[in-house]
């Protein structure tokens, strides 16, 4: 199964059921014929921005972000902003320098952008490894990434 329709049945249990913590989750989903680790739902939880929400019990639950959120794409740009230090392509490869810490949130946001240039990244602490489907859609990238920063 596809991270996107798993997600999609994450977006509706997030809906329609209490969900109190990643291991309903895990249990919910394998009912459903969905085999899932803990380690995935947290990664899908962080793509997905789910968030806590108290309930009226005091006990808290998975629901889904305000609707008022940017778009990857301007998260993104934002983000960068105050993160990027430089780039440098090798064939079909990206490595982004940022600055210490940013580069898990800004390697998901790259993620989030289904961008189909991009094959996959990696984040360190401060640098990411973006890899991407050939050498001239690296360039294109890059190019993308140091056009946000100015």
């Amino acid at each position: 199964m596809q991270k996107s329709e798993r997600q999609a049945h994450i977006r509706r249990l997030v809906e329609h059921t209490v969900i109190q913590r990643q291991g309903e989750f895990v249990t919910k989903l394998d009912a459903l014929g969905i085999p899932v680790t803990q380690a995935t739902i947290s990664r899908d939880i962080k793509e997905m921005q789910l968030v806590k929400v108290p309930m009226a019990n005091g006990q808290y639950r998975y629901s889904l972000p305000p609707e008022k959120q940017l778009a990857p794409l301007d998260k993104l740009r934002r983000t960068l902003a105050g993160a990027y230090l430089r780039g440098d392509v090798m064939a079909q490869f990206v490595h982004l320098v940022m600055s210490p810490g940013t580069a898990p949130a800004v390697g998901t946001l790259i993620d989030q952008l289904e961008d189909p240039r991009i094959f996959a990244s990696i984040a360190g602490d401060a640098a990411i490894l973006v890899i991407c489907r050939g050498a001239d859609e690296a360039e294109s990238v890059l190019k993308m990434l140091d056009g946000m920063v100015g």
